[in-house]
């Protein structure tokens, strides 16, 4: 069995190509190392596919939640994993409360369980300092149909023709 395995994983190899020859060539070639680039070698020439990340979910509800939450401070927004955090956030009119935002968008359909929203709460306590406080979960749900309302409104018009 170990015998086919490496007759298999070496099948793919050119016996006509040559190894790299100095490190420049390794990295160019994308070859790896294990300890160290001097010694053990592994890997082969990459494969270019020609193209950078690619979006991983829904084109529609990437967009929609960007644009609702707009108006918080983004601390990330990765759209190869789906995921967008945001800052914390109060308002002048409650500047005792502030919240923070987590969406995850999971696959390219749009469907509403492809979405998930988690809102944080955090109120000022007495001494000054920021404590954890519940939020309802209607908050959260809200978002989430804002988004995907948002999100078919955007798929609507993308399909209108013009």
């Amino acid at each position: 069995m170990a015998m086919s395995f490496l007759v298999t994983a070496c099948s793919d190899m050119n016996p006509q190509s040559k190894p790299p020859e100095d490190k420049a060539d390794k990295r160019k070639l994308g070859f790896g190392s294990i300890a160290g680039e001097d010694l053990l070698t592994f890997g082969g020439p990459k494969k270019n596919t020609g193209s950078g990340p690619t979006l991983n979910v829904n084109q529609y509800l990437w967009k929609a939640s960007l644009e609702t939450l707009e108006f918080m401070p983004l601390v990330s927004a990765d759209s190869v994993g789906g995921v967008i955090l945001t800052d914390w956030h109060s308002t002048a009119a409650a500047p005792n409360e502030r919240f923070k935002v987590s969406v995850y968008i999971h696959g390219s359909v749009l469907r509403a369980d492809a979405l998930k929203v988690i809102v944080h709460k955090q109120v000022r306590g007495v001494n000054g300092q920021w404590v954890q406080s519940n939020t309802s979960m209607q908050v959260a749900t809200d978002l989430e149909n804002i988004i995907l309302s948002k999100a078919r409104a955007l798929r609507v018009k993308d399909t209108k023709p013009s």
